[in-house]
Order: structure tokens, then sequence, then C-alpha cells
């Protein structure tokens, strides 16, 4: 019988021990994936966006949840002049948290209106407007040859 009651503080000390160490290595893993993020504000900070760019895309694979690294990933899409992809960023970012309280409102601001200005410039932007301007003709000539044939039906025929 003393065997047992030895044997079982033992135990629940071991298992004590193994609660710890786990719950440790969470915090340490925590604390890396946070680590992972500011490594790439630094990346980007010192001129490395493609750096930046992959351990931010190695973070959201891990939490694709995270406002905080898709707006990092909104900061590196448009250090690489990638607006478009960086405007759906941002995006994304604001619809996790509207708020964006972990970065300065100045600074997220400022983003905004960076990416703001240069939609127009963006090439790919104007495919949208090729795109309707050329419905826009397909439409006209369609109408001009539809009222073509009407007008065609009306006339009595030559003698």
């Amino acid at each position: 019988m003393s065997v047992f009651r030895i044997a079982l503080p033992l135990r629940c000390r071991c298992s004590w021990l193994l609660v710890s160490i786990g719950l440790g290595l969470l915090l340490v893993a925590g604390g890396a994936r946070a680590a992972s993020l500011e490594q790439a504000e630094a990346l980007l900070a010192a001129g490395h966006p493609a750096q930046a760019d992959h351990a931010v895309a190695e973070f959201l694979a891990e939490q694709p949840n995270s406002a905080r690294a898709h707006y990092v990933d909104a900061r590196i899409l448009a250090a690489e002049h990638k607006w478009p992809l960086a405007e759906q960023e941002l995006e994304r970012a604001r619809r996790l948290d509207p708020a964006l309280g972990f970065a300065p409102a100045a600074q997220v601001q400022a983003l905004a209106d960076e990416v703001i200005r240069h939609r127009w410039k963006n090439p790919s932007g104007l495919a949208g407007y090729g795109q309707a301007a050329l419905a826009a003709v397909f439409v006209l000539v369609s109408g001009y040859l539809f009222w073509g044939i009407l007008r065609a039906k009306r006339r009595p025929p030559r003698a």
C-alpha cells in the first residue's frame, strides 16, 4: 500500500511537469510567430520586401485570420508597387479588425491614401475601362445594324 501512496504523488508531479513544459512550448511558439511578423517589418524597413513577403506568407499560412499580418502584407505589397494586391490585403485587414489598433493611425491613413492614389495609375486598373469602352462600341454598332435592318424592311421594294 505504501508503494501506491508514493507513486501517486510522483505521477502527479510528472504530469504537472509535462503540462508546464507543454505550456512553455506553446508560449515560445506564440512568441516565435509574433517575432516572425516583427522580423518581416524589420526586413521591410531594411529594404528587403521579398524576404519580408516570404516571412509574412509563412505566418499567414499558420494564421490566415490575423489582421496584423494582412496589414503588414499590404505594406510589403505597396513597397513592391503591387497596388491592387496591397489594396486587397488592406481591405482584408480592415474586415478582420476595423480599427487596426495595432498600427499607428497616421501610418494606416498614409498607406490607404497611397493605395488609392496609385489605383488609377495601374494599367490593370485601366483594363476595366477598356472593356467598358469595347462593350459600348459593340452596343453602338449592334444598334446601328439593327436600326439599318428595320429601316430596310420598311422601304417598299424597288420595281
